[in-house]
């Protein structure tokens, strides 16, 4: 989490005071078209899904005239932290991996393989995860002062811009009383000054982008969406 401090997240127009009112959309894309993107490109799905939203995020900081960030947007990514052996044990074992999306790249191609390469490399790493996770232990045992302290550092403006969470779903449909449940909406809350907010789930062969805003500071979340659904394509 220090080091993480140290070198700071961007700042761009994502990050300042937000209200208590939000935009909601969905992006819906096939998950054979992003199979393909990733069987033809390699990487994971995971790798696809962080660079659509990169190059929806780059669209909109460019319509807004700001600069691009050299050293990418970062991004919160988190994930599951629970061994093989602990998978019938209660409670969540999340942990946070930190990511630079590489919006100032003008290829997408290029995007892609910055992408791939970065999230290899900090997978491989296991630093970051092993001290989120550490702090998050110490959590368990530090008295309530102490739990938002930890808290408000994990979720600092300095940390990060933005959370994206991907979630596998099944892939068979699923029915209740008869009528069968054609799409999943995800969802995922927005930390105090953070504007934006993406979560993925892949449900019955389709993937469901859920991108939440603030209303007032992201009133052209359409250019978002529109690139994204570009970026696929």
């Amino acid at each position: 989490i220090v080091r993480e401090e140290l070198h700071a997240a961007p700042r761009t127009s994502l990050n300042g005071p937000i209200g208590t009112l939000r935009r909601f959309a969905v992006v819906r894309v096939p998950l054979a078209d992003l199979k393909e993107i990733k069987s033809a490109l390699g990487g994971t799905i995971n790798d696809v899904v962080l660079t659509v939203t990169a190059s929806g995020l780059r669209a909109l900081l460019q319509s807004r005239g700001e600069a691009l960030p050299e050293q990418g947007l970062r991004a919160m990514v988190p994930m599951n932290v629970r061994a093989a052996s602990e998978h019938l044990a209660l409670g969540n074992r999340v942990s946070s991996l930190f990511l630079e999306l590489p919006v100032a790249t003008d290829d997408q191609g290029q995007r892609y393989r910055e992408t791939v390469s970065l999230t290899k490399s900090v997978k491989s790493d296991g630093e970051q995860a092993a001290g989120t996770t550490a702090v998050i232990d110490l959590a368990g045992l530090a008295p309530p002062v102490i739990h938002s302290a930890i808290a408000q550092a994990l979720y600092a403006t300095r940390l990060f811009n933005l959370t994206i969470t991907n979630v596998p779903g099944p892939q068979q449909t699923l029915y209740a009383f008869g009528a069968p449940l054609r799409e999943i909406h995800p969802l995922v809350p927005l930390a105090a000054e953070h504007a934006l907010g993406v979560a993925v789930v892949s449900y019955d062969e389709n993937v469901f982008f859920g991108v939440i805003a603030d209303r007032d500071a992201v009133p052209d979340l359409d250019v978002l969406l529109g690139a994204m659904d570009a970026s696929v394509e």
